[in-house]
């Protein structure tokens, strides 16, 4: 019985460290790079004219998106974070029309574009073993929306909203790991027009969205 009890006392010494070093796996500075689907929409609640109305803009295209963060080990599973994550490219959003009492307008085409999207999030997480953990995403998201009128200047103004998300990263080594997330993003109603123009379909009511399926790796300091 005391040989029994000295080999479990000595298991205990070496298998307790690693499982209680669980989270302490993920913990440290990390920069990573991402990329995938992105489908970004604007809706246009309409021109601030009677009669007038804009037709929505949806459209999916692939991001790039960069990100540098801090994980904390809170106890032997949990740990919390936080992430800024930027991407750098301008994301069309599709193409519409003004209308008037129903009827598209000749020469009142437009396109939609976001772009120079930041956020910044706070990320809880939760290390299944000593390699995979859940994640989290809970944040503050911006971008500038962009509607470029057929023939005119383009209208833009920057609109914040909110960034939730959902994830798991795997670690190839102790620096070297590999995520995937879905995120959506929905951002605040703005109001964009031409500051010398009286022209209806010069002003625009916009609410960007965006939801998103990333893939990425990054390394962790």
């Amino acid at each position: 019985m005391k040989n029994l009890l000295r080999v479990t006392a000595l298991l205990g010494i070496f298998v307790s460290p690693a499982v209680f070093a669980q989270a302490q796996n993920f913990e440290g500075f990390n920069a990573q790079i991402s990329t995938g689907y992105q489908h970004n929409s604007i809706d246009l609640s309409g021109v601030i004219e009677p009669g007038f109305a804009a037709q929505n803009l949806s459209d999916g295209k692939m991001p790039l998106n960069f990100g540098v963060g801090y994980t904390h080990a809170m106890n032997e599973r949990f740990t919390l974070g936080a992430m800024l994550e930027y991407n750098p490219l301008k994301m069309d959003t599709g193409s519409g029309n003004i209308t008037f009492n129903g009827t598209a307008l000749p020469g009142a085409g437009y396109k939609g574009t976001l772009k120079n999207q930041v956020s910044i999030s706070i990320v809880p997480g939760y290390a299944f073993n000593d390699t995979t953990m859940g994640y989290l995403k809970l944040g503050w998201i911006q971008a500038k929306a962009t509607i470029h009128p057929e023939g005119d200047p383009s209208i833009s103004e920057t609109a914040n909203g909110v960034l939730l998300g959902i994830g798991g990263r795997h670690l190839f080594n102790k620096n070297v790991y590999g995520f995937a997330e879905a995120t959506y993003a929905s951002y605040g109603s703005v109001t964009a027009g031409a500051n010398d123009s009286t022209d209806p379909d010069d002003t625009f009511k916009m609410k960007p969205s965006s939801y998103s399926f990333l893939v990425g790796v990054g390394a962790r300091f």
